[in-house]
């Protein structure tokens, strides 16, 4: 269960890249994951070959929000997917990093 996160990027970054986000769980460990907005993924990804459009992909820590970010709207994200059960697939241990 989450007990606390810390937001570890500049919000105001949001709309060129990922915000990652460190995950205090009850059990003692410490996890990660990243958000991301409609913008971003639009500034930022690999090229699909002869084109001008971006892709994503492999990454089960990513955290998409339409919408803008800022610390309530992160934690009641991170609350939801808690309460599903699904907080651990859909971050990363530190360990694994």
């Amino acid at each position: 269960m989450l007990l606390s996160f810390t937001i570890d990027d500049d919000l105001a970054t949001q709309e060129t890249g990922g915000v990652e986000v460190t995950l205090h769980l009850d059990t003692g460990e410490r996890r990660w994951c990243y958000f991301m907005t409609p913008a971003a993924l639009a500034a930022c990804g690999d090229w699909i070959s002869g084109t001008t459009v971006r892709f994503h992909y492999g990454a089960p820590h990513m955290i998409v929000v339409a919408g803008h970010l800022d610390r309530p709207l992160i934690e009641r994200v991170l609350r939801d997917i808690d309460a599903s059960g699904e907080l651990t697939q859909c971050s990363r241990s530190f360990e694994d990093a």
